[in-house]
């Protein structure tokens, strides 16, 4: 029937895809502003943890900052690499899109629709880890929030 022909025309043939991407957080590297060695890079000495539980970490305040301190002068500083755990990410990428018969042989035009971040999920960046100064433990990046794109393309 006609009716049905033009329904299959409309809502048949539709494609859709997608990708998932979960991340937990990366460990990152940190650094303490006194430097009573005078060899560099000091990482200071480890006093307790430096990640908060979940509850309490925010964008202003993602690592407890008093989790290491100035080692005595002329003693190595005994504070591991990568203890600060950075933020986790979500990420949900969505395409649609339709393949439409042209009237000659071989020729079709297609619609595409893609979202990337399509949840519009706030996933931050790196916190700043130079400990003793004023920006440690604040996050003032992120990744790109929601972008949209429609395209037509034609093939022959």
């Amino acid at each position: 029937t006609n009716l049905h022909k033009a329904v299959d025309f409309i809502v048949g043939g539709w494609q859709l895809g997608g990708i998932v991407s979960a991340y937990s957080g990366f460990p990152v590297p940190h650094t303490i502003n006194v430097n009573n060695q005078n060899l560099g890079v000091v990482r200071g000495d480890f006093v307790r943890s430096p990640n908060l539980p979940s509850s309490e970490r925010s964008i202003d305040r993602w690592f407890d900052t008093g989790f290491v301190v100035p080692s005595q002068p002329g003693v190595f500083s005994n504070a591991g690499r990568n203890l600060i755990v950075g933020p986790g990410a979500k990420n949900l990428d969505v395409m649609v899109a339709r393949d439409f018969p042209m009237p000659w042989e071989g020729h079709q035009a297609q619609f595409r629709f893609e979202s990337f971040n399509f949840t519009n999920t706030a996933n931050f960046g790196r916190p700043a880890t130079g400990v003793g100064t004023p920006a440690a433990g604040e996050i003032t990046t992120a990744a790109d929030p929601r972008r949209i794109q429609f395209g037509l393309k034609y093939v022959f």
